[in-house]
């Protein structure tokens, strides 16, 4: 009887070490992202006015963390698509015609666009040539959202300190502004961050507020929207959508 309970024992673990699983994470980022910004909104509800290197250290924690998984939603979900394509069992994938399916399936096998040598958004434009459907036009929203949406999240990433000059005087003129990169097409995108004063930069102390993690949410789910329905597929995260709530 005992050695009949070791044998099964070891038949059950040996079993177990057969089980495969394979997990769409697109679906956690964007949950992390949507849980974050809610977070950066709460300290900005209740700021009473008195400043403190903890409290804005956590807030800009809250609001960074927002913006860089908003980003790695965009990725994971389109490297999960590809992915799906390979899958047989997959019931988005399938969803899709034979020829795009067998399309996706080979150039994903041939590392396309598989590697970092290919850009987020080139992913998705791939995937809609591939789909023989209309690609975005990098000139119209959604798509200029979500492009200067990575390049925010790259610029924190591979941060690079510079100088920035703010007015301190009435005597600050044009020809004194020294800005960041994207601060024109960032500007009017979303509120400033109210834990700041006239004397703070914009980037990145303005821009990264409750409403720029906000707008890397909702940016980041309406191109994914419009990328799905362009591909005539249900979005995978329309389960958990409820939960996306940025306040």
């Amino acid at each position: 009887m005992e050695y009949d309970k070791v044998f099964k024992e070891i038949i059950q673990i040996k079993e177990s070490k057969s089980i495969t699983t394979r997990k769409h994470f697109s679906i956690q980022n964007i949950q992390s992202a949507a849980l974050f910004t809610r977070n950066a909104y709460v300290i900005e509800k209740n700021y009473d006015g008195v400043f403190s290197d903890e409290l804005f250290s956590l807030h800009i924690a809250y609001v960074t963390a927002s913006i860089l998984f908003s980003v790695f939603f965009l990725e994971a979900a389109i490297n999960e698509l590809f992915a799906d394509t390979v899958e047989s069992n997959s019931e988005i994938a399938k969803k899709l015609n034979p020829t795009t399916i067998q399309l996706m399936a080979e150039m994903w096998k041939l590392e396309v666009p598989r590697t970092a040598n290919y850009k987020i958004l080139q992913k998705y434009q791939i995937a809609l040539v591939l789909a023989q459907k209309q690609i975005f036009d990098p000139g119209n929203l959604p798509y200029q959202d979500v492009n200067l949406l990575v390049k925010l999240r790259n610029s924190l990433v591979h941060y690079e300190p510079e100088w920035v000059k703010s007015p301190a005087s009435d005597d600050f003129g044009p020809d004194d502004i020294h800005t960041y990169a994207y601060e024109k097409k960032l500007r009017g995108k979303f509120l400033p961050n109210p834990l700041t004063g006239q004397g703070n930069p914009f980037y990145p102390d303005k821009c990264l507020g409750h409403g720029c993690a906000e707008w890397a949410v909702n940016s980041s789910v309406i191109f994914a929207d419009a990328f799905f329905s362009r591909m005539g597929l249900l979005s995978p995260y329309d389960h958990i959508r409820d939960r996306l709530n940025t306040k």
